[in-house]
């Protein structure tokens, strides 16, 4: 093997000086040396019979390879590349510098794989720029022109392969797959070759004829992959299949006179341009040295104290890639800095939020080191940008292990380790919320990011399987903080967040490779004490496996199991990817490699005919279409009543249908999770009770199960089209039925557990029906509902409303308005718009419940009432109480008091005082007394009322008790009376609510508001400041601008800087409120007030103050949207009473003093007048007198 002259007569250093060019031939993968270049049919080799090589002194060289070994299963790995490109620079290197032919131009003519090889090596060529081999580089230096002959630049496809390969070879070798669509192998070759195509003139042909193969036609490098659109390069079309396109049989074959005017045109001009690229590359090699010289000699601060840290960085360029035993250290991929030389502090790790272990980590210590060193110092400090390290790469490299590993081992070195799972959107956020939970901030979006940008404690943050192009993983990274971040993610286009470098994972490193397989294999020997026919055979399935951790964890572990042994496992291996290679969801080697690992021991398990193996099947179809991380055994205990009457099911798990009891279930599940652990496709663990946080440490699963994320997709795509789809609504009804219908508040923990697999199992639900038919049977409808409740229980009510929609819109279409399936999802639509504040459409849907109720009621009975247009059943008066609520919210407060009273009324008769059903009544009647401002009396004894038997039914702190304390504290804050009471119940709501809820809740976010109101009253306007400042910014984050929640924060915000004379900022606030508070809306009453009061005391403007005092007061009349004695109304009266007083306006104070009998009874309000009101209307008599004296 090596380099062949055409014409040996003058293959000679005599006559070297009589060639202007070197033609250097170098053939594809099927065909060798001569015979790749001779036509058939009549023997004639082109380059030598038909070319005029002479007349154009031109010398002719043939490059031949050893293709066999590279074909043959069991040889050599991808990278073999590399070896070969190395072999073609050397070996023409060698020649050329015997025939003393060293600036020589050169043109390559390459066909198919040749072409590869060639683009590899002149990449390996261009980065030889030390002076020991910049010979090496002469190579790159004389190469004019590259003529390409249907060279695979975007791969084969996976059907040309599997056609052509050696019917004498069990499955197509890993070096062949790697030739695949999309490889990460070819993607290589064209990272390292793109920067030196404008080097050379470059023409790609490709074949117009197809291929015929054992009855199938193809082309065998199709026109796409053999002539990609590059700038300035010639694509042509030779009339010949992908054989013949290289065989000219005569002057007239078709192609020839393509090929010779190219050659003729290329060979004519190369002389010159060469001597001219010499001239410039030796310039550019000289002043690269002068520059290294320079600094060398004049060295920077720090280089000597740093330098044998350094210099372990002095790799070749990055148009080089070395073997897998010279990959670069991950200091050559990122900056250098590394932070203080100072040695870390220890801390003791307070959260470790990691809910998986390494399972297997052999190898990359030497990247483990260096990642530790970019990290650099860990100590307390103020909030800084975080370190982001990224590491990318084919799927089953090891980047998650690697970075548990690195966890594990450095956890003493950080108060908090986080791990977030960002394969969705909707991963992440649920893993910051579980973050957030931690932290006590809450579930709310960013609660979790924020509370890391606030420690100033050191931190670490792992991002995982952020693999997804179209998320915007930067919102998923704190922006400040004392932390470190590591990216794991397929995609390199993620590199771009790092600022202090990435490192590509594909392969171990050979050695390594063996030696996780043998120590996997075989955990009880010795590894000195194998054979060395053992170490051979583990090199070799090491080498097909290409050398991924993942597959080489798999195949030692099937090893390990006695599934099979070490002799016979590349035989079986290789036999099950060639049938695999058929499959659609095959394609590329690491799929297959990877997948052939796992189909090989999950057939030894579904050949089985024992009950659980039979179970390991059907839960590992289950798991398939849930989240692979943390499934709970709690799923399947809890689904199994529900999944006995759910007959509709095509498949249903028969360890969840013939077991007696939840116990036998448990039994059965673990029975077949042990079967799928033992062959390694799963892991099983135990919860962490430290990381379940406030709040949530009841009913959080004890066990469960975890897919590495590529056997998840393996799992799924494995089915064929009916049996998904039988198996995802089989989920689907597991789901549903795991979920309580009462919602018991002891279930909150682990229904929070099922989101990440809600959001997964609906994923596949809409990409298998379409989100615009889905659902499409009642029993779909089903499970978005429950979905809906589990998402709303959450806070999460923008996520839960779209499903609740789909399925509102489903059953009214199916069974009509009145049916009690369609009302009671129109009831938890109505709630879901009324948590977001959504109030015109709540109000619509309550309203319509409410009519079709009255109009359609269960049976003749609930006809017989009077009046008979008042139905008094109990479904109706629920309605009439979510309505009552609904009415106050809307600030329709009349109509809220009129529905409150009916529906308190009925209801205490029906079920008596203490009946939840009347409780709640109750609270939302009480509630609207309150608003409206009169009845303090009643609603302090309906609210007492409530929170008794709240606290009676459910306990202190269940979220319904809370709301009772809240309003209570709230009611005698609005009375001015008990405010040290109303100060410890507000108090008491607020820091219930920070548990149960989190801190970000809207729920909280309101105490914090209820909380301020009271501190005004107390006269403590500094704490009201500071703590409604605070809620401002939450409420920006979590609410937005416009909500409704936001209005109110910043309204209370305004009055406190009204009561401490700021009167910018309460100017500030008051604008901004008037650009969105809709004018019929009871806040829009206080927003008046405020700018009454700011142009009075803040601008000395009495008119202006008067008539926004007037204005409120009208509308008071007018709407009655608040009553005549509510406090706001009062203070605004007895403000424009002394405004009327001061201009001794007496009818008009007669008037406002019959209108509001609550008006001059006590005194005015106000609390921090910088000018008294009397001094301010003296003076304003004054000015008034002197006008009219001058």
């Amino acid at each position: 093997m090596g380099l062949v002259a055409i014409d040996e007569a003058d293959d000679s250093p005599s006559a070297s000086t009589s060639f202007l060019v070197d033609l250097v031939f170098v053939h594809g993968l099927w065909e060798h040396g001569l015979e790749a270049w001779t036509d058939t049919q009549t023997g004639v080799l082109w380059m030598r019979d038909l070319f005029p090589h002479s007349t154009y002194k031109a010398r002719c060289l043939i490059y031949e390879y050893d293709a066999e070994r590279l074909l043959a299963p069991g040889g050599l790995a991808a990278d073999s590349i590399y070896d070969e490109a190395v072999g073609l620079i050397n070996h023409l290197n060698a020649d050329r510098e015997l025939m003393d032919a060293q600036a020589r131009p050169i043109i390559f003519v390459c066909h198919e794989f040749g072409g590869l090889l060639v683009k590899r090596a002149l990449a390996y060529s261009a980065s030889r720029s030390d002076a020991k081999i910049d010979h090496l580089r002469f190579i790159f230096r004389s190469t004019y022109a590259i003529l390409f002959m249907s060279t695979p630049h975007a791969g084969f496809k996976k059907e040309a392969l599997i056609v052509l390969h050696d019917d004498s070879h069990l499955s197509p070798s890993q070096f062949i797959l790697s030739l695949l669509e999309r490889s990460e192998t070819l993607q290589e070759i064209t990272d390292q070759f793109a920067p030196l195509r404008k080097n050379f003139h470059i023409s790609n042909f490709w074949e117009q004829k197809k291929t015929t193969y054992g009855g199938d036609s193809f082309y065998v490098v199709d026109r796409d992959s053999a002539a990609p659109v590059w700038e300035d390069v010639v694509r042509v079309g030779i009339n010949a299949t992908h054989t013949d396109m290289v065989k000219f049989g005569s002057h007239k074959a078709p192609g020839y006179r393509l090929i010779l005017a190219t050659l003729k045109k290329h060979v004519k001009s190369a002389p010159d341009e060469i001597a001219r690229r010499w001239e410039q590359d030796l310039e550019i090699v000289r002043r690269s040295r002068e520059h290294e010289a320079d600094n060398l000699l004049r060295p920077s601060p720090g280089t000597l104290a740093n330098s044998s840290r350094r210099s372990s960085c002095h790799e070749p360029s990055s148009t080089s890639i070395p073997s897998r035993a010279a990959t670069p250290s991950i200091e050559s991929l990122g900056n250098q800095d590394s932070g203080s030389d100072e040695p870390s502090t220890p801390f003791i790790n307070i959260h470790y939020l990691v809910r998986q272990r390494s399972e297997y980590f052999v190898g990359r210590q030497r990247q483990m080191v260096s990642l530790t060193e970019k990290f650099g110092t860990v100590r307390p400090r103020s909030a800084r940008k975080p370190k982001i390290f990224v590491i990318y790469g084919l799927p089953g490299s090891g980047k998650t292990q690697f970075c548990l590993r690195y966890l594990e081992e450095s956890r003493h070195r950080y108060w908090g380790v986080f791990w977030i799972d960002c394969t969705t959107d909707a991963t992440a956020e649920e893993s910051f919320a579980l973050l957030g939970q931690v932290s006590g901030k809450g579930v709310e979006p960013g609660a979790g990011q924020l509370w890391l940008s606030q420690t100033s404690d050191p931190w670490l943050l792992v991002l995982d399987n952020a693999n997804d192009p179209e998320m915007e993983l930067k919102k998923f990274l704190p922006a400040s903080g004392n932390g470190h971040i590591l990216i794991t993610t397929r995609n390199p286009a993620a590199q771009t967040h790092n600022n202090i470098g990435a490192v590509r994972f594909h392969g171990m490193d050979p050695e390594e490779a063996v030696t996780m397989l043998l120590h996997l294999a075989y955990p009880d020997k010795d590894l000195l004490h194998k054979s060395r026919d053992s170490r051979e055979l583990a090199e070799t399935i090491a080498s097909e496996l290409g050398y991924l951790a993942l597959a080489l964890k798999q195949a030692a572990f099937t090893i390990r199991r006695r599934l099979l042994p070490l002799s016979r496992y590349l035989k079986s291996f290789l036999g099950c990817r060639k049938e695999l290679l058929s499959r659609p969801m095959i394609q590329s080697a690491t799929d297959a490699n990877i997948i052939a690992t796992w189909e090989l021991p999950f057939t030894g398990i579904s050949s089985r005919n024992t009950p659980e193996y039979r179970d390991a099947v059907d839960l590992l179809h289950v798991f398939a279409f849930l989240h692979f991380a943390s499934i709970p055994l709690g799923i399947f205990t809890s689904c199994s009543d529900g999944l006995n009457r759910a007959k509709y099911l095509k498949i249903r798990p028969s360890a969840l249908v013939e077991s007696s009891s939840t116990q036998a279930v448990e039994d059965r599940i673990l029975a077949a999770g042990r079967v799928l652990y033992e062959h390694s496709i799963i892991s099983i663990s135990e919860s962490d009770e430290s990381a379940s946080g406030p709040g949530t440490s009841r009913r959080v699963p004890k066990r469960y199960f975890t897919l590495h994320p590529a056997i998840h997709q393996w799992a799924r795509e494995r089915l064929d089209k009916e049996d998904s789809q039988a198996w995802l609504n089989c989920t689907a009804a597991i789901l549903e039925h795991s979920i309580s219908t009462n919602m018991d508040t002891s279930g909150r923990a682990f229904r929070r557990s099922l989101l990440p697999h809600i959001e997964y199992c609906m994923l596949q639900l809409q990409n298998a029906y379409g989100a615009g038919t889905f659902p499409q049977t009642p029993e779909q409808a089903n499970y978005l509902e429950r979905f809906g409740l589990v998402y709303a229980e959450a806070g999460r009510w923008e996520r839960a409303k779209p499903l609740q929609l789909r399925v509102v819109e489903f059953r009214l279409k199916h069974f009509g308005r009145a049916h009690d399936a369609t009302i009671a999802a129109r009831r938890c639509l109505a709630n879901t718009y009324w948590n977001l504040f959504h109030v015109e459409k709540c109000l619509e849907v309550q309203h319509d419940i409410w009519l079709t109720q009255k109009l359609f009621r269960p049976s003749l009975r609930d006809y017989l009432c009077w009046p008979v247009w008042k139905p008094t059943y109990l479904s109706h008066m629920q309605t009439l109480d979510d309505l009552t609520r609904c009415l106050w919210l809307a600030g329709k407060r009349d109509l809220s008091r009129q529905a409150g009273e009916r529906c308190v009324a009925v209801l205490t008769q029906r079920l008596g005082p203490d009946d939840p059903l009347t409780i709640s009544a109750m609270f939302n009647l009480a509630r609207t007394y309150l608003h409206l401002g009169n009845r303090d009396a009643e609603v302090l004894r309906l609210l007492r009322h409530v929170l008794a038997r709240r606290e009676h039914f459910f306990g202190p702190n269940h979220p319904e008790t809370l709301m009772a304390v809240n309003e209570l504290g709230v009611a005698l804050c609005a009375g001015r009376k008990q405010l040290d009471e109303a100060e410890a119940l507000v108090r008491r709501a607020w820091e219930g609510r920070k548990i149960v809820l989190g801190e970000e809740h809207a729920y909280t976010l309101w105490s914090a508001n209820d909380l301020s109101k009271v501190l005004v009253e107390l006269k403590r306007f500094g704490e009201a400041k500071a703590l409604l400042e605070d809620v401002v910014v939450v409420a920006m984050r979590t609410l937005g601008k416009t909500h409704i929640g936001m209005a109110m924060t910043k309204g209370n915000l305004s009055r406190v800087y009204i009561q401490c004379g700021d009167w910018e900022r309460a100017r500030e606030l008051l604008s901004d409120l008037q650009k969105f508070l809709p004018k019929e809306h009871p806040d829009y009453i206080y927003l008046e007030w405020g700018w009454a009061y700011v142009k009075l005391y803040g601008d000395s403007d009495l008119d202006g103050a008067k008539e926004h005092c007037e204005r409120v007061l009208q509308t008071v009349l007018e709407t009655k949207v608040l009553g005549l004695d509510n406090t706001r109304v009062v203070d605004t009266a007895e403000m424009l009473l002394k405004i009327y007083q001061g201009e001794e306006r007496e009818e008009d104070v007669k008037r406002l003093k019959r209108t509001f009998p609550r008006v001059g009874i006590g005194e005015a309000r106000s609390s921090a007048e910088p000018l008294t009101l009397e001094r301010l209307i003296r003076r304003r008599t004054q000015e008034r007198l002197a006008a009219l004296h001058g």
